[in-house]
């Protein structure tokens, strides 16, 4: 299979250095420092996929995906950007047709991600439509085959119906791609928004609280480093095994609940909606799942600093939190900066341990 071709667009030479580096081990990339000499590429020669800095002198990010969209709309577009102006997002979606978000400051592994991901998105849509096409085609080789030939009907139905659940079987796997992190087989960011956005209308309905456990690998980077980026892989696999409830992992004795809803976030970073549990519960659960990651022996772990692989885990709770998803996210999130400054492989918890902090570099 090709190697993805991918162009990298922005006047910063060291982000420049370091989105390419994030992407080079998968595909080949082409830089540009400006939209013009961008546009030059793009008429010479074709990419899978265009990352643009939003605000650059000369040509936006928008107005230059907005070419990219004309000149090769197949390529998947990609707008990196520290802007929430909403007028500069609904330009970038009603002009350029960008397929993704990225904010600054960027982080390398949720960029990585985010990208092939969005590669392999844009590769099952061609697929399907492609299967579309193929579908009608025999379609309507079977309607002309009907009216020649009455004999073959049977066979001819058999046919339809075989095509039919072959394409079901297609959409079906596409509908779940669509909701699941490629990697860890855990829900991913998008399907997490949906669910959290649920169970707090439910909980806003029937007057239950809601838990969320925010956590992120702690020296990942370091991990990366010295055992290679697909031991990195197997470690988030490994993790995620453990969220779910650890069923296969007998040395593991944290034990979730089917109820419980737990995602990837992006990169190295994991939350768990905990439904109807106040904020003692989702304490203990979040202590226990703290505990069985550093009990786990992971491949590697010897190399961390601390002698073993460790999260930081950051928990806050709906209403008695926060009444907002946004709110929830960010003091759950807020909570693990809190723990990784205390020492890391530690729970913070909101109301308790610290008020609103910035995040560390």
């Amino acid at each position: 299979m090709e190697r993805p071709r991918i162009l990298l667009v922005d006047d910063d030479e060291d982000i420049l250095k370091m989105l390419k580096t994030a992407l080079s081990k998968d595909c080949d990339i082409t830089t540009a420092p400006d939209g013009s000499k961008a546009l030059d590429a793009v008429r010479g020669q074709t990419f899978d996929a265009v990352v643009a800095d939003h605000m650059m002198p000369g040509l936006t990010g928008v107005e230059l995906l907005t070419q990219v969209a004309e000149l090769q709309p197949q390529s998947v577009r990609v707008l990196v950007t520290a802007s929430e102006r909403v007028e500069d997002l609904r330009g970038a979606v009603n002009q350029a047709r960008v397929h993704r978000f990225v904010n600054k400051p960027v982080r390398v592994m949720e960029f990585r991600g985010m990208v092939m991901d969005a590669l392999t998105a844009h590769q099952l849509a061609h697929e399907n439509q492609r299967l579309l096409v193929e579908l009608k085609d025999k379609n309507d080789q079977l309607v002309r085959a009907l009216g020649m030939v009455q004999d073959h009907e049977r066979k001819l139905e058999r046919e339809v119906e075989e095509r039919t659940r072959e394409l079901k079987v297609a959409m079906a796997e596409l509908e779940k791609l669509a909701l699941r992190d490629g990697l860890t087989g855990l829900y991913n960011h998008r399907f997490f928004q949906e669910a959290l956005t649920q169970e707090l209308s439910r909980a806003s309905r029937h007057h239950h609280p809601v838990g969320l456990i925010f956590m992120d690998v702690d020296h990942f980077k370091n991990y990366n480093d010295l055992n290679g980026h697909p031991a990195g892989d197997v470690l988030l696999k490994e993790l995620a095994r453990i969220l779910v409830d650890g069923v296969d992992l007998p040395e593991i004795q944290f034990r979730g609940r089917v109820s419980d809803i737990a995602a990837r976030y992006g990169g190295e970073e994991f939350v768990v909606i905990l439904p109807q549990t106040p904020k003692d519960g989702a304490v203990i659960r979040a202590e226990r799942l703290r505990t069985a990651v550093a009990a786990y022996n992971f491949t590697g772990g010897a190399t961390q600093p601390n002698g073993r692989v460790t999260i930081s885990v950051g928990v806050a709770c709906y209403p008695d939190d926060a009444i907002t998803k946004a709110d929830l996210v960010t003091q759950a999130d807020q909570m693990v900066y809190r723990s990784k400054r205390s020492g890391r492989d530690r729970v913070s918890v909101w109301g308790r341990d610290a008020v609103m902090e910035k995040p560390s570099t």
